[in-house]
């Protein structure tokens, strides 16, 4: 079958790289698998022969068709022809080399699932901004956002030429795993504190409260002379908690 790119899919087709993926991830015989992307299974097989259960989740009907006669043989695999992001089964561990333009909906959608750790290919200009720290012209309410949620460990940084078709930029294997959780409306207002990155804190806060309180709260305990960009995840997240709750009737 011709490879196809016509989602943006970029094929592992390095076994070591395979290997590296496969053992990050820690399986056991009593871990559900979830993967995004079952592409022509490279990945997928390795996780059957590690896994209780694997759902893989293939967007392109072709990829689809071929993987179900290729992986027949593997009966604890369920294939889903979907929008991987779509999903909403359970699973301990998610697997994926997802195609690039997914990667920020791919995070927001992770912070809604529960599961044990994640191994992901990103590419690696965003898991860099997911680990931008404050200051940075890379530091955003995405960094923010997944600092809070995850921790997250770059584990090997892999050379367009592992895959095919090779993408322009390096990718990063890397190993997410939950630690906090974050609300839609707190998210949505961690990304409003961002539009604002360059004023700073005091204006910002006069632009999103009227409440003297709130206000004089955060002058005893946070410096409003700041911008946005120079306060930690923690902060920040604070912030937003404390406007909305000020926003509730």
């Amino acid at each position: 079958m011709k490879l196809t790119n016509r989602y943006g899919q970029n094929f592992l087709i390095n076994d070591n790289v395979v290997k590296k993926f496969i053992d990050s991830s820690l399986i056991t015989s009593n871990d559900s698998v979830y993967e995004i992307g079952t592409g022509h299974g490279i990945l997928t097989k390795n996780l059957c022969e590690k896994a209780k259960s694997v759902v893989s989740s293939e967007i392109d009907s072709d990829l689809y068709n071929l993987c179900t006669n290729k992986l027949s043989q593997y009966d604890n695999l369920t294939l889903l022809n979907i929008d991987g992001l779509k999903y909403t089964g359970k699973f301990d561990i998610f697997v994926s080399s997802l195609p690039y333009s997914e990667s920020e909906r791919f995070i927001y959608w992770l912070i809604n699932q529960q599961f044990k750790r994640a191994v992901v290919i990103l590419q690696k200009e965003f898991i860099d901004k997911l680990l931008s720290i404050i200051n940075l012209s890379s530091y955003r309410s995405i960094s923010v956002v997944s600092q809070y949620c995850f921790n997250i460990t770059s584990i090997e940084i892999i050379p367009p030429s592992n895959f095919h078709p090779p993408p322009k930029v390096y990718s990063t294997l890397a190993l997410i795993q939950p630690k906090n959780t974050l609300t839609k409306s707190e998210i949505l207002m961690i990304k409003k504190l961002f539009s604002f990155r360059r004023k700073q804190l005091g204006s910002v806060l006069n632009r999103l409260t009227n409440n003297e309180d709130v206000i004089n709260y955060c002058n005893n305990n946070i410096d409003l002379s700041k911008r946005i960009h120079e306060f930690t995840p923690n902060i920040i997240v604070s912030l937003a908690q404390i406007i909305i709750d000020d926003s509730k009737p």
